[in-house]
């Protein structure tokens, strides 16, 4: 009885068609007024994609009317092609029609329990007005087609019109992929979320063409790709052809930027009011504003950087040099150069960066983008934004690039419609009669997130240069790192991870060597023990002398404080170095009993290194002539040797079961605990760094990087030592160029660690300095700068 019910039901809907024109399709019903148009395969497959891209259709003319769809289709089932379009009423209300075959329409109505029709004739034409649930819209059929909308007027008025005959329309229409929801419209509108990218710039103007986006989307991606037709020869020719280029904005672009706009000076060539400057144009290849919350940067890629930098500023001077890079400052001369003409931009600062010209109001906005683009931490570096450029295409005329969680502070978009991190961008690229046009959001993956790698975190600036050492403290009262740094005045300072001075003591000399972290007192209270030119200190984590120390000597102390712990007991000693001669102090600052070692016969080279192989201890002294004394805890011959080693200025590490370093002449040497040797050639450059542990070996040969059994190829420069950190489970590789200013730091399968190489200019600590998961690392920057970055 119900299926009989609803097949009366249907009948009567599709029974008081008017009278049927065979020669009619479904887009002579679209209406000259109707600027916004969807096509689609089925009524399924429409409603799939506004519900997919529902969050980029609900802006501009399309705002307040998304809903209306949904409210359509959910009871109308077709699988021939469905046209959706917005109507304009008499008093500019707006509404959505559909339009579908009538011979392939059915209403869903079986499982509807509240369901009415009405029917009515108004002007000789006959409509229905339907109930269903808590819907309520109205039908139509002309032909062999039904129309529903919820408003009245767009019924009656709906008949054959003239738009299949614009030729513009019906091109963007034949443009479209039948296999794929289209997205028709003029740019009399405003459509999408996209068009809000353009507010702010001086774009040529286009009304009245049209323009076909055909929708598509996947797991991480909403995707836009079409064209738009030029109405007429005016157009024609303010679209004329322009060069289309890679974009290479993004390399000077932080990643919390808000928003980006690139375009080709030939397609800024077609502006308004920019007759007089044409020449100054042609200068310059494309011009380019990245919004920040900061601020704003304005980027031109100039074919002649000293002549545009003419052209651009007016009595320009020196304003000072950060990070070996000159800031100028001047007065802005050409307004046509800018994206926005309306905007104000009397002065500034500016930068050279290769070929480009980069300038701020603010000096502190141009010193941002220094940062960024020496870490490397610009938009170009984050995979998200190269995998949403991957799907566009690598040269165009222009290019709009939006980060989402900033649009919100912009009014284009609620940030709760998309993910954290979504990106947006949009490229046009010229043709003589028609552009293609190509959309992209991006949201961000799993694998994106992880892989944001190292990144600054604080700047610390010192009042004097910094030299010697810098290295991380733990603060054994907030159990995070403090920041130890050493300056060219010999004063010795202590800082926060935060910044802030703890606070600053005058020494004697340069620290030799490095600062030992000790706990004196066995109570988890931590101390700091050096050695400068004659003295051995001791200080508390306030800077405050430990008694008896310090200990000053007469004779200068020829090699770095040595810290020697046999059993990790806390049961210190204090090794020191004269020329040939070795005195070993204990924690209280007297000299140790039971050491017996009358000295060497010529003068100790490297500070005596304490190593453990197995359960057993040795102490190694190199002498200059080559011979390498192995000793016991109490001053001893442990391991007899009898060649004498040209040893390089590497350490001697314990490796496996040896005792490893280098030679100049390329050799690896390995002596075993009985005294056995073993050269290994591997054809190493007389300046080879090594450094190992009893697990990992690390050397640097020029410019190659062998960390255990795995190679790395670095760029030639001048490099720093490779270091070594075990930290818990795990083991980092550090290493600085120096020259071109670059910090690695590798894992030990000599995998670069996410965001590195990063700016630096000496060799890092890392610790985990506060109380979260992730590691930090301090290098010096500047000449008075210290850098604290997040692993």
């Amino acid at each position: 009885m119900n299926k009989f019910l609803s097949l009366i039901f249907c009948l009567l809907l599709i029974s008081c068609a008017e009278d049927s024109d065979s020669n009619l399709i479904n887009t002579d019903l679209i209406p000259d007024s109707a600027e916004v148009i969807f096509v689609s395969p089925s009524s399924e497959q429409l409603e799939k994609d506004l519900m997919e891209h529902e969050t980029t259709l609900k802006s501009g003319d399309l705002k307040d009317l998304m809903n209306q769809p949904r409210e359509l289709l959910r009871y109308i089932n077709s699988e021939r092609e469905t046209i959706l379009y917005i109507h304009v009423d008499s008093i500019g209300s707006k509404h959505i029609v559909l339009i579908i075959q009538k011979d392939s329409t059915s209403l869903m109505l079986d499982s509807i329990q509240n369901k009415q029709v009405e029917t009515f004739n108004e002007e000789d034409i006959q409509y229905k007005k339907v109930k269903l649930e808590n819907s309520e819209f109205y039908h139509r059929e002309i032909a062999n087609f039904s129309i529903f909308s919820k408003s009245k007027h767009a019924i009656v008025q709906a008949k054959r019109s003239k738009k299949s005959n614009s030729q513009e329309f019906q091109k963007a229409l034949d443009a479209s992929d039948p296999k794929k929801t289209s997205l028709i419209y003029s740019d009399n509108t405003n459509v999408m979320f996209f068009s809000e990218m353009f507010s702010e710039i001086d774009l040529p103007k286009k009304k009245g063409n049209w323009n076909v986006l055909d929708l598509h989307a996947n797991e991480s991606e909403l995707v836009y790709n079409g064209i738009s037709i030029h109405t007429n020869s005016e157009a024609s020719k303010n679209f004329a052809p322009v060069t289309d280029f890679k974009h290479e904005v993004a390399r000077f672009c932080p990643e919390d930027f808000i928003s980006i706009v690139s375009m080709s000076s030939g397609l800024k060539l077609q502006s308004k009011d920019t007759t007089a400057n044409l020449d100054f144009l042609d200068k310059v290849s494309d011009i380019s504003s990245i919004k920040l919350k900061t601020g704003n940067v304005r980027i031109w890629n100039a074919i002649d950087t000293e002549l545009v930098k003419n052209l651009l500023f007016h009595d320009y001077e020196l304003s000072e040099r950060f990070r070996e890079i000159d800031i100028f400052k001047g007065s802005f001369a050409v307004p046509e150069l800018l994206l926005n003409s309306e905007v104000n931009l009397s002065s500034g600062h500016f930068i050279f960066i290769d070929h480009f010209i980069i300038a701020s109001e603010e000096i502190s906005v141009l010193k941002e983008s220094i940062v960024n683009f020496q870490n490397s931490k610009t938009l170009s570096e984050n995979p998200q934004y190269v995998r949403m450029m991957n799907s566009l295409s690598s040269e165009s005329s222009m290019l709009a690039i939006t980060n989402i969680s900033a649009a919100k502070e912009l009014g284009i978009a609620n940030e709760s419609d998309f993910k954290k991190g979504s990106l947006a961008a949009f490229q046009v690229i010229s043709e003589e009669k028609y552009d293609h046009l190509h959309g992209i959001i991006a949201e961000p993956t799993e694998a994106d997130r992880l892989s944001k790698g190292a990144e600054q975190i604080a700047t610390i600036t010192t009042s004097q240069p910094i030299v010697g050492i810098l290295q991380f403290f733990r603060n054994h009262e907030t159990d995070q790192m403090d920041i130890l740094v050493e300056d060219t005045g010999n004063q010795l300072s202590l800082y926060s991870n935060k910044g802030s001075m703890f606070w600053s003591k005058q020494l004697d000399s340069q620290i030799s060597g490095k600062v030992h972290e000790i706990d004196l007192f066995k109570n988890g209270n931590k101390q700091l023990a050096f050695s400068t030119g004659f003295q051995l200190e001791v200080l508390d984590r306030k800077g405050r002398d430990v008694q008896p120390f310090p200990k000053k000597f007469n004779d200068p102390l020829t090699q770095p404080l040595a810290v020697f712990d046999y059993d990790n007991n806390r049961k210190y000693r204090f090794v020191l170095t004269q020329n040939n001669k070795v005195y070993i102090l204990g924690p209280k600052g007297n000299s140790i009993k039971g050491f017996d070692f009358d000295g060497t016969k010529s003068t100790i080279t490297k500070a005596p290194k304490h190593i453990r192989l197995g359960n057993k201890d040795y102490i190694l002294i190199q002498e200059e002539s080559g011979r390498l004394q192995i000793l016991s805890r109490q001053g001893s011959i442990r391991v007899p040797t009898s060649n004498n080693f040209n040893t390089s200025e590497n350490e001697w590490y314990g490796y496996k079961s040896d005792f490893i370093t280098t030679q100049p002449e390329g050799n690896l040497i390995k002596v075993d605990q009985n005294g056995k040797v073993d050269l290994k050639n591997l054809d190493l450059a007389e300046n080879n760094r090594l450094v190992a542990t009893e697990n990992h070996l690390v050397y640097l040969n020029e410019n190659e990087l062998m960390i255990n059994n795995a190679s790395v190829s670095l760029d030639f420069g001048l490099y720093t030592n490779p270091q070594l950190f075990q930290i818990g489970r795990k083991t980092y590789v550090s290493i600085t160029d120096t020259q071109a200013k670059k910090v690695y730091v590798f894992n030990d399968n000599a995998e670069l660690l996410p965001g590195f190489p990063v700016y630096g200019t000496s060799e890092v600590d890392l610790a985990n300095a506060d109380l979260d998961k992730r590691l930090e690392m301090i290098v010096k920057g500047g000449d008075n700068e210290i850098l604290l970055y997040k692993l």
